[in-house]
């Protein structure tokens, strides 16, 4: 395995682990695998949405379809209902074990652990290939490759619906006087084991002279101090809702705590990605205090002072953060040209946001490249 691909692993099997349904939709009501009707409710709605798009080309689903990045089935259950034998694939054996658990099609859908950045599937040997929300998890070089391999294995006139972020537009900065927020935690834990994932629970009023519009990357973002020394300037991140003037909402916001055991305040702040933390054009920031304790749950002695140059503490784990990539639309529609390929429709779509987004249907060749 590539060290790139053991890295995409290891994010998602901590997040299969901890949270598997909300690392799949992160929407508050999926937290803890709650309202799981509605969540793979989706799964039918967007699967109906997506095979649409050969309906309006007259294609068939064909008999067999791979879910790459399968998750906790979401998908693949939805596809088991328009085709007769569904393969889901999934480099998290977390989620694998989950969807496994779940499947109510036994004998129709199975589920496979793959850790490769080839597919295990014969050439021509499936007629579909599905994935959504996945591939903008996976640095493009990977990326590529499986698209490569996914054209190898679909039988000659069947299909790819492949969604996969092009590139994010850059926002338009706010005004300065727009960049007020009033945040208080209305809910929070008062200790984390160390390395592990917690949820606060807080509140955020627009304090500004203006509205705060959808699509500008506007966020609340977190920072870890420790005795006086910011010790992670950038974790984790929940949007803001759009909210005019004196307007309030309310946002659970992912942290992870520190790797050493301690005492912690996390620093909230609103920040609008890729121009300003809103701390640094005068907006006030609040601060939650936790301690964090060693794995076995004993709170742990206070670690040793920082040195005089101090090295930042992670604030967790790499793998605990979900990374967002993609590969710009031109690049990838002159690839399945090249492979001799059939761009049906490329659909921009709306799950990526802020990144520029598309739903790609793709026909197999009857002569296409052949792949070496």
């Amino acid at each position: 395995m590539s060290a790139e691909l053991d890295s995409v692993r290891g994010v998602w099997e901590r997040l299969g682990t901890n949270d598997p349904y909300w690392a799949v939709l992160t929407q508050d009501a999926y937290h803890g695998g709650n309202d799981r009707s509605g969540f793979f409710q989706t799964g039918r709605e967007d699967v109906r949405g997506a095979l649409n798009l050969l309906d309006r080309h007259d294609r068939p689903y064909g008999d067999v379809a791979v879910d790459f990045g399968c998750g906790v089935g979401r998908l693949s259950f939805a596809l088991a209902e328009h085709v007769s034998t569904v393969i889901g694939i999934d480099v998290a054996e977390s989620m694998i074990e989950e969807a496994t658990a779940n499947n109510p099609f036994p004998e129709r859908v199975r589920f496979v652990h793959h850790t490769s950045d080839t597919l295990p599937f014969a050439d021509d040997s499936v007629d579909l290939v599905y994935s959504m929300i996945t591939m903008q998890h996976i640095p493009p070089r990977l990326t590529l490759r499986y698209l490569l391999d996914m054209v190898r294995i679909v039988r000659p006139g069947g299909h790819l619906i492949v969604q996969l972020p092009s590139h994010m537009a850059k926002p338009a900065a706010l005004p300065v006087s727009r960049c007020r927020a009033a945040i208080t935690v209305l809910d929070g834990p008062a200790r984390l084991t160390a390395g592990a994932a917690g949820y606060l629970r807080l509140s955020v009023r627009n304090d500004g002279d203006g509205p705060w519009p959808a699509g500008q990357l506007v966020n609340v973002g977190d920072h870890w101090w420790r005795d006086g020394r910011q010790v992670c300037l950038d974790d984790g991140r929940v949007g803001v809702p759009t909210l005019a003037p004196g307007e309030t909402g309310e946002v659970s916001l992912r942290v992870h705590a520190p790797s050493q055991p301690g005492r912690y305040e996390v620093e909230l702040d609103v920040v609008q990605e890729s121009v300003a933390w809103w701390a640094d054009l005068g907006s006030p920031t609040v601060r939650h205090e936790l301690d964090v304790i060693a794995g076995d749950d004993v709170p742990a002695e206070p670690a040793a002072e920082p040195a005089a140059e101090p090295a930042a503490e992670s604030a967790a784990e790499p793998a605990v953060t979900m990374q967002m990539h993609g590969v710009h639309h031109d690049l990838v529609i002159s690839l399945f040209d090249q492979l001799g390929c059939t761009v049906l429709e490329a659909v921009p779509d709306e799950s990526a946001v802020p990144w520029k987004s598309y739903i790609y249907a793709v026909q197999i060749g009857e002569y296409r490249l052949e792949l070496t």
